[in-house]
């Protein structure tokens, strides 16, 4: 037999049918299946605890030892083994990179495989081979254990399917009706590399709990409507197409006495917050001197030596930071003008805004002499947000800029290189700051808030319900990971 593949691994979970399975794939002598090799409790098959030389503490060191001796030893067949959420996780890390082991991924309907392995834990019975020997039990069923149950198999999944993407692999995948299709296994064994077909598979182990859900689930009725609440389309989910962003640390700044970090979600944001910081960094050094602009190498440096630290988050209401960045970079036409973007938005969504010229520094009566209302800069503000939400998931050729861009996805980003301790909103900033100086020892220092530039249309004058309904569909993940409510 020539293949491709040195080994094969089996993907599943406990009561999907691997057991059958295993049965199975010994039926074609090309190919060779030895159990749970990575079981927490054993090594291949229960009471096995040391297996080519590898003990179960060799095992726990190097998982990869077990591996390549698995692999080295089994020299007549393509040997396989299987492997379950519960195992190692350092082995489904490696076989999912490793493009010579084939990938067969075995599912069953969640709700049934939580069923039978709930008879099982009560019936002490896990394989059956007679069906005289067969113990049936009523189970009742909880919704709260099913929950993490079905939540573990699905990021399991997930994370098998992310792992072949992004390894551009592709795995055979098996449901639990295929285990008695001998047509399907003769696909497996030539995906495999090639065996003889045959023409039935003759299994000895039978199904242990063939009835349907009616007649094992004790409380049938109470399970149907509770798993009809699950959102098991993730028809709620919120999601996430907005590019994953740099780390960002540029835009940090901390002290050099006074061990707190900083993390706007822009450089050019928050500067109360950083003469907060500069007045406690001056009455502990005389200095008042912050550390800016770290690359990640000066980050690293700085997390060192400030080993007992704490570290902050600001985030703002999604209306009120979109609004800043449409006056500052699309309306007005000053030093941060974004012009690209601008004239992108004035010729292909139809944004009207007053001439460049009109909007350097912006005065209200010349605009609205101009015949530039209030209404017309509602409606721009309203068309950026729509250029906003199309920007966020890729539809348009701008760059998705920081002073706009979801500040979900910037903390991901930040996270990259370090964890905030608290993420604060703008309009509790001054109370979490009081509550970090009592955590530090640090003598109370007040939150002066700097007064805001005025602007020639505040945002309170324009902001409206159509506004926040448009935001909201924007920056959907924002809203949701930080509980934003209406902006008014």
């Amino acid at each position: 037999m020539a293949s491709e593949f040195k080994y094969f691994v089996l993907l599943a979970n406990m009561r999907t049918g691997s057991n059958l399975f295993e049965q199975n794939i010994r039926l074609y002598p090309e190919f060779s299946c030895h159990g749970e090799l990575f079981n927490p409790s054993f090594i291949g098959f229960p009471d096995v605890y040391d297996l080519y030389g590898v003990s179960m503490q060799e095992r726990e060191l190097k998982p990869q030892k077990l591996l390549n001796r698995f692999i080295s030893n089994e020299k007549n067949t393509l040997p396989g083994f299987r492997l379950f959420a519960d195992h190692d996780p350092r082995i489904l890390n490696n076989v999912l990179a490793d493009p010579e082991c084939a990938k067969i991924v075995l599912t069953r309907n969640p709700l049934d495989s939580f069923v039978s392995q709930t008879i099982a834990e009560t019936t002490n019975q896990w394989k059956l081979t007679d069906v005289s020997a067969r113990k049936k039990a009523l189970v009742e069923f909880d919704i709260l254990t099913f929950r993490p149950y079905l939540k573990k198999i699905q990021s399991y999944l997930t994370e098998i399917k992310q792992g072949l993407q992004k390894s551009g692999q592709t795995a055979f995948q098996l449901s639990f009706e295929d285990l008695n299709n001998v047509e399907v296994f003769n696909g497996l064994a030539t995906f495999l590399g090639g065996a003889e077909p045959r023409k039935e598979l003759n299994p000895t182990l039978v199904r242990q709990n063939p009835e349907s859900l009616r007649e094992k689930v004790v409380n049938y009725d109470e399970m149907v409507d509770q798993v009809g609440k699950i959102d098991l389309l993730a028809l709620e989910a919120v999601p996430i197409l907005e590019p994953v962003r740099n780390p960002g640390s540029k835009n940090f700044f901390g002290g050099n006495t006074v061990p707190i970090l900083c993390l706007p979600m822009h450089k050019s944001e928050q500067s109360a917050l950083a003469n907060w910081l500069k007045a406690h960094e001056k009455q502990a050094s005389g200095q008042g001197k912050l550390s800016r602009n770290m690359n990640q190498k000066q980050l690293g440096q700085w997390l060192a030596d400030h080993t007992a630290r704490h570290t902050i988050a600001v985030v703002t209401h999604p209306v009120e930071r979109a609004y800043e960045a449409f006056y500052r970079h699309i309306f007005c036409t000053g030093d941060d003008l974004f012009p690209w973007i601008r004239t992108t938005l004035q010729n292909h969504y139809d944004m009207f805004v007053p001439e460049k010229k009109l909007a350097v520094n912006p005065n209200r009566s010349v605009l609205e002499n101009s015949g530039y209302t209030v209404r017309n800069h509602q409606e721009a503000f309203t068309t950026f947000l729509g250029f906003i939400k199309g920007n966020l998931q890729g539809l348009t050729k701008a760059r998705v800029d920081q002073s706009w861009a979801s500040q979900n996805s910037i903390l991901q980003g930040y996270c990259r290189l370090v964890f905030p301790d608290v993420v604060a909103r703008k309009e509790t900033l001054a109370e979490v700051l009081q509550q970090t100086e009592e955590k530090l020892g640090l003598p109370n220092i007040p939150l002066e808030m700097a007064a805001e530039t005025p602007k020639c249309f505040e945002l309170d004058e324009i902001y409206s319900p159509e506004i926040e309904a448009m935001a909201r569909a924007a920056y959907a993940r924002d809203y949701q990971m930080f509980g934003f409510g209406d902006w008014r």
